[in-house]
């Protein structure tokens, strides 16, 4: 019964990924640049490839550490 269900999730998992558009499976490789905006440029100047969601991230100061007992 066990091995049924695991045949069943790993088969849905492989159509999932062969079923996804080359260009998505692309993106997600670049994801791990969209936070860092110069990285995402250097990567599309070597490449040619271009992170389409690169996420500015604000500046926050961090608040101070304050313990209460």
């Amino acid at each position: 019964m066990i091995f049924v269900l695991l045949s069943v999730l790993v088969g849905g998992l492989c159509l999932a990924v062969l079923r996804t558009p080359d260009a998505d499976l692309r993106q997600a490789a670049l994801q791990p640049f969209a936070d860092d905006p110069p990285a995402a440029r250097q990567l599309e100047q070597e490449t040619g490839l271009r992170c389409e969601r690169v996420v500015e991230v604000p500046f926050e100061d961090p608040r101070p550490f304050h313990l209460e007992a």
